[in-house]
């Protein structure tokens, strides 16, 4: 049901995002990202407001403004205007709007940039948490919607792969080995982890030799009993980056 939900936003919100010029779509695509995450059923507080009838826009309102607790959207803004990334992966977390409304427009402008797109999901299911076959099916719905999204689906240059997962938490050790090998393979020099559980819970002090990218909205009842919005993270580490 949430797919069917968001996939029916999935048109008009691509066409605000390429209305907008450089900065503000990229931008925009983050905080997407960051309001997709908001959508999750392992959160108290959020599954109330989900049950009350949360929309993706209000997810959006409820954000914390910038400064978040961790911010480098501007640092990320910088290193989009350099050269395109040869490869980048992307673990995913939600379904719903989360993947339909916050990933898939992230990854279209990562495509259209010219880099090779991964999108790896939980290979079984654990709370709302998209798995690889799920995503397949969204997937053949969003090509209808997006011709660059069935472009680069069609040339292999977007792919769908499992993760190994069970859990909404992220273990690097436990990867397939087919998948590590086709990241070296394509020489992938960008890691996106994606939710609370993947990106503070367990990789929070993750180092990687490529940049990365750690996006999470906070979501627990310390937050909800004290606060009106998500606190929100954006860790971005770069070559450039000190």
């Amino acid at each position: 049901m949430e797919n069917e939900y968001a996939l029916k936003l999935l048109k008009d919100h691509l066409q605000m995002v390429d209305g907008l010029e450089y900065s503000e779509r990229q931008e925009a695509l983050v905080r997407g990202f960051l309001a997709g995450n908001v959508f999750d059923w392992g959160a108290k507080e959020v599954v109330k407001l989900m049950e009350d009838g949360l929309g993706f826009t209000e997810a959006g309102d409820k954000l914390q403004k910038r400064p978040w607790l961790h911010d480098d959207l501007d640092a990320w803004v910088k290193r989009q205007q350099q050269a395109p990334y040869k490869c980048a992966i992307i673990f995913l977390d939600n379904s719903g709007c989360d993947v339909v409304l916050g990933i898939i427009p992230f990854a279209r402008e990562l495509l259209r940039r010219g880099t090779r797109v991964v999108l790896c999901a939980n290979s079984k299911p654990a709370l709302n948490d998209v798995t690889a076959e799920e995503l397949m099916m969204v997937m053949r719905q969003v090509v209808l919607v997006c011709p660059v999204m069935n472009k680069h689906l069609e040339t292999g240059t977007l792919c769908v792969r499992e993760s190994g997962q069970a859990s909404p938490c992220l273990d690097l050790s436990r990867l397939p080995l087919t998948l590590v090998d086709e990241l070296v393979k394509w020489q992938c020099d960008l890691v996106v982890v994606e939710g609370m559980g993947r990106a503070i819970h367990t990789n929070l002090l993750t180092s990687f030799t490529c940049d990365s990218l750690k996006l999470a909205v906070i979501k627990n009842r310390w937050l909800g009993q004290r606060q009106v919005f998500f606190i929100t993270y954006m860790e971005f580490y770069g070559n450039y980056v000190n």
